[in-house]
């Protein structure tokens, strides 16, 4: 296994908090190999193995403890009512309806140190969940940075090159690792498959599994674009397929659920308020969305917003599109109390491209930084703006 350093350091400066740690992020993203690397952490730390309980809901060995009651008493043996510290893993949590409930009692009535994992959201849904609100702390999990991906697929000649199968194959890690295209091929099929038929169709019991994937396909060819479940609709509608705004809301919740797409709702800069209309989504992965849609060249610049888009979320800001009257700002970037404003163009060394980008910094009033991310080569910062080169920025020391 390759380490991935940023998340195995959160874990470990969580260790014995008092809280649960519950890491979620699509399927296959890496969160059981980051369990087994935070495993190898406490061996090495002089925690005794037997000190640590693993269960893995997606084996069918622990399907009997999907009962609460059957992993209480499993787990409370596992323990042997003393006082020694232990360290419950638990993958795939949320395939147990009362699992917070579980957990919470084992939490206040043990010495145990708690891990979940979850591939769906809905894992932070219903009742069972107040057992442990403000008991909990949330680790999000992506795919592969390109920093990332360059370390687990080396083999690329260049960055650049690198870059292109990172658009290509797309982030996940079995991907990367993967030497043959016949095998990549195979694998983000079964990627594929196993998140959008059982994560989203068999979980969300949906029938008409052919308007759905044409509500998904649409989505994702039109990721940066500003979406609403009606208007979707009304395109869907309009090609002889029956749908309603409610069904394709559904099936974008069932998506973002799953962590398939993300949702990145607009903010209006002047009036300081978010806004609850037309907003854009991405897709967590550009090896699924060629999977789904096809490979493709065209729409770059909005491939490549997305990319710039997820990094943000990994590097833990929290993220909107901005609206300043009639224009509009890719991305509203704040992490605590600093904010930066963020343009993104496959290109801008026409200098009306350029002039169409800076346009909206220059109507902000307010002192915070502004940056423009493109693939140019060329320095093109200017009154105070910061250009930055796309390869550049995904590979800069955090």
């Amino acid at each position: 296994m390759i380490a991935r350093d940023t998340y195995l350091n959160k874990l470990i400066k969580l260790k014995d908090n008092g809280f649960v740690k519950i890491i979620t992020g699509i399927r296959r993203c890496g969160k059981s190999s980051l369990l087994a690397m935070y495993r190898e952490h406490l061996l090495s730390d002089g925690i005794a193995a037997n000190n640590i309980i693993e269960i893995n809901f997606e084996r069918f060995e622990f399907e009997p403890l999907k009962d609460e009651a059957t992993l209480h008493n499993y787990i409370r043996q596992k323990l042997n009512d003393t006082d020694v510290r232990f360290y419950l893993f638990i993958d795939e949590v949320q395939e147990m309806p009362a699992w917070a409930k579980v957990i919470n009692s084992l939490r206040t009535s043990f010495p145990v140190d708690i891990y979940v994992t979850g591939s769906n959201s809905r894992l932070f849904s219903g009742e069972y969940l107040t057992y442990i609100s403000g008991r909990y702390v949330e680790l999000k999990m992506y795919p592969l940075s390109f920093k990332e991906f360059i370390r687990f697929r080396p083999t690329a000649q260049s960055r650049e090159a690198a870059f292109n199968d990172y658009l290509r194959i797309g982030s996940f890690p079995a991907t990367a690792l993967a030497n043959s295209e016949e095998l990549i091929t195979g694998i983000n099929e079964g990627l594929f498959d196993s998140i959008f038929s059982r994560d989203i169709l068999l979980r969300g019991k949906i029938r008409d599994e052919g308007t759905f994937y044409k509500v998904a396909k649409y989505v994702c060819d039109n990721i940066g674009n500003q979406l609403s479940a009606n208007a979707v609709a009304n395109t869907l509608k309009s090609q002889g397929h029956k749908i309603g705004s409610d069904t394709v809301d559904n099936y974008l919740a069932l998506m973002k659920n799953a962590f398939l797409i993300h949702q990145c709702e607009r903010y209006d800069i002047r009036g300081r308020e978010r806004l609850r209309t037309n907003g854009k989504y991405y897709v967590a992965d550009t090896g699924l969305r060629n999977s789904l849609l096809g490979l493709r060249s065209g729409n770059i610049g909005h491939v490549i917003e997305n990319i710039v888009y997820l990094e943000l979320l990994r590097r833990g800001y929290e993220v909107s599109v901005g609206k300043l009257d009639k224009m509009e700002v890719d991305f509203i970037a704040r992490r605590g109390e600093a904010i930066t404003y963020i343009q993104v163009s496959l290109s801008a060394m026409d200098e009306n491209v350029l002039s169409l980008e800076l346009r909206p910094f220059y109507a902000i009033r307010d002192n915070y930084p502004r940056m423009l991310i493109t693939m140019d080569t060329i320095d093109l910062s200017q009154d105070g703006i910061k250009h930055r080169n796309l390869l550049d920025w995904l590979l800069e020391k955090q």
